[in-house]
């Protein structure tokens, strides 16, 4: 891990700790908007990482990014972090420098007036709306919202807003599209892995806490046999995430983008099951916040593709290749496979 890594690292789990907690997500469900961590993210620089320092950002690169958006997810905070910090990137490059507003991007088709699932749509300052023909910056005045939102009570709201000036695109329009997916992706990734440490260590918690016949549940080996399945589910997430934020860049078939969703999702019922089964009744009640994570789960699980959609992904993938599906797995090409590997 670089130096500039677990500094960005360190400071995001201070500011999340501090800020990101049960009470602040409890309110934001209310409606409330969370200012004090908005404020203490953005001027950290949070949201400007991956822009170069000419054109208004911190520098970083996607490890950088995603190793945060680990740390959101382990603290289910409340804000559009990973929608901003690529929203910020873009308008980087088309326009050379970012501001400080809250902002998110949302791609379109054509002459479309309704956007749908748009995040955070009620608090930002403005959506970058992109369509083949190029992008707008809408400004909260110039649209109206229907609040809508998911099973973790995020918003993916309805927007109908105000077509404006239209600004150039730097990129066909499909490369963007997969180029957001990819990072939207590699995003749940992140969070959904952070999110599964959370649960581990309110698992364990409770299991030492909750006493049954004089004892804490944690010696009984039935407990021990629930916290071993959550523990290896999340040290194999953890793996699969560092695995592909490492391959992340090199990865323009997303292959290993969709082996780890696909994983991730696998992981994360294995361990929101078997955490609920553990906390019984306490834990799904709305005042215990083990459900501020495994709502959460279930909901990015089903964002930017779920199991079924990436493996789809990959079948089409394996399809149009000349090698075998062990070939292209292991890397090991004809003659360098080995007698009795091939299946």
């Amino acid at each position: 891990m670089s130096e500039m890594r677990e500094f960005i690292e360190d400071t995001t789990e201070k500011i999340l700790r501090d800020l990101s907690t049960k009470e602040t997500r409890e309110r934001f469900e209310e409606g409330e908007w969370s200012k004090p961590l908005w404020k203490a993210v953005q001027e950290s620089g949070l949201t400007y990482l991956g822009i170069d320092e000419d054109s208004g950002g911190v520098g970083g690169d996607s490890q950088d990014i995603f190793s945060i958006l680990r740390i959101a997810g382990k603290y289910a905070a409340p804000l559009p972090l990973a929608e901003v910090i690529y929203a910020n990137q873009f308008l980087a490059k088309v326009n050379g420098e970012v501001d400080d507003k809250l902002r998110v991007l949302h791609l379109c088709e054509e002459g479309e007036d309704t956007l749908f699932h748009v995040p955070y749509a009620r608090f930002v300052d403005e959506i970058i709306v992109v369509s083949p023909s190029g992008y707008e910056r809408v400004n909260a005045s110039e649209m109206t919202y229907t609040s809508k939102a998911n099973l973790a009570a995020e918003p993916r709201d309805l927007v109908q807003w105000n077509k404006g000036k239209i600004g150039a695109l730097t990129v066909p329009f499909h490369e963007l599209e997969e180029d957001y997916e990819r990072y939207l992706t590699m995003s749940r990734v992140a969070m959904m892995t952070g999110a599964m440490e959370s649960i581990l260590a309110l698992t364990v918690f409770y299991s030492k806490e909750r006493q049954q016949f004089g004892r804490p549940l944690h010696r009984f080996q039935a407990i021990q046999h629930h916290l071993t399945a959550i523990a290896g589910e999340v040290a194999a997430a953890y793996a699969t995430f560092e695995a592909t934020v490492a391959a992340y860049e090199k990865d323009t078939k997303n292959e290993k983008i969709a082996m780890a969703k696909i994983e991730i999702s696998s992981n994360s019922n294995v361990v929101a099951k078997a955490a609920h089964q553990l906390h019984a009744g306490i834990g799904m009640t709305y005042e215990h916040e083990l459900h501020h994570f495994t709502r959460r789960l279930w909901s990015w699980r089903e964002e930017a593709g779920n199991e079924t959609y990436w493996a789809n992904h990959l079948a089409d993938l394996y399809l149009t290749r000349k090698e075998t599906i062990w070939e292209a797995i292991t890397e090991v090409r004809g003659v360098e496979v080995n007698v009795g590997s091939t299946v």
